[in-house]
């Protein structure tokens, strides 16, 4: 199956907490659309698990996750 693919650009000094929000944020994007299952997020080489997964806590605590 062919993907769509589309690309964001951040500046260079975006901080780690800044950058993991964004991400979860897009991956909130894409579930609130119905494709999160068929889709992937790559990130950068400069972007930590440690870092990622302290954005998802933060991000997470204020998801309307119940909603559905």
């Amino acid at each position: 199956m062919e993907s769509r693919e589309f690309r964001v650009r951040l500046p260079s000094d975006v901080a780690p907490n800044q950058y993991a929000a964004i991400v979860h944020a897009v991956a909130g994007v894409l579930d609130a659309a119905g494709v999160v299952a068929g889709s992937s997020i790559s990130v950068d080489h400069y972007a930590t698990d440690e870092d990622l997964n302290h954005g998802f806590d933060r991000f997470s605590a204020e998801y309307p996750w119940s909603d559905r």
